[in-house]
């Protein structure tokens, strides 16, 4: 089964950062390692909020988070055109970062998971519209019935249940991944009624990716892109908009 489109990769550097305009989506699928100089660099960077939640991570954990940091704050000023440490973030009650003094329009959202492979996050940006975006591996290991029949439609059930009654995980994989970016794009997090809002009806064939895939909430329509993405990895990424935007992808990074 097709579980999302395959993008089309491309590398980029900080240097020459690919020009975003309106009509572009922009997604970065990147692994969450950095070198020693890039850590010392990071720490410099975070905020107090930031560093606060870094302490507070186990060890094992620290690294990711940093890296994570680290690649977002050099994207957004690659974007915005200023110093990394210039870049300010503000966060909404529930969570979601925005850029303090919102230039140039840009909106971004980041997630990341750990597989075999280690830890690797997906980006993406945007601008003047929210967006957001969640990844998962396929590997992942969980109670995968009792999510499915706490957070699922019915015919989200039917659709990730085989004949036996169990759950089918790449399918499951693939509707929780809209479910939590969709979720990140409203600014809802995970905390609304995910039973309640259907994102399998348009395309159960093959949960094929097309940007002409949207739902309403809120009063206005998302546009919903699923991505087959590398290193047996399932993504979504989710942005209001009444128009599908061109998605541009990128796994590599040249700092």
């Amino acid at each position: 089964m097709t579980l999302g489109l395959t993008p089309d990769w491309h590398t980029a550097s900080l240097q020459n950062i690919p020009v975003l305009n309106d009509q572009e989506l922009h997604v970065w699928c990147l692994p969450l390692k950095i070198n020693a100089n890039q850590k010392s660099i990071a720490l410099k960077m975070l905020s107090d909020i930031q560093r606060e939640r870094y302490h507070r991570r186990h060890i094992a954990g620290q690294s990711s988070y940093l890296a994570g940091r680290y690649y977002l704050l050099q994207l957004l000023a690659a974007y915005t055109k200023q110093d990394p440490a210039a870049v300010k973030l503000s966060y909404t009650r529930l969570n979601k970062p925005y850029l303090s003094f919102h230039e140039g329009g840009i909106t971004f959202n980041f997630t990341d998971t750990d597989s075999a492979e280690g830890p690797i996050a997906l980006f993406a940006f945007c601008r003047d519209r929210e967006v957001g975006v969640d990844i998962e591996a396929i590997s992942r290991k969980s109670n995968f019935r009792a999510i499915v029949k706490k957070r699922f439609t019915e015919s989200e059930q039917a659709f990730v249940t085989d004949s036996s009654g169990n759950v089918i995980p790449e399918r499951f994989l693939a509707i929780w991944t809209r479910k939590e970016a969709s979720g990140k794009a409203t600014g809802q997090g995970i905390n609304f009624k995910m039973n309640s809002r259907e994102l399998l009806s348009f395309d159960k064939a093959g949960l094929a990716c097309s940007n002409h895939n949207y739902f309403d909430e809120q009063g206005l329509p998302w546009r919903l892109s699923q991505l087959n993405l590398k290193s047996q990895h399932i993504g979504c990424v989710v942005h209001a908009s009444h128009e599908p935007l061109r998605l541009r992808a990128f796994d590599e990074l040249l700092i």
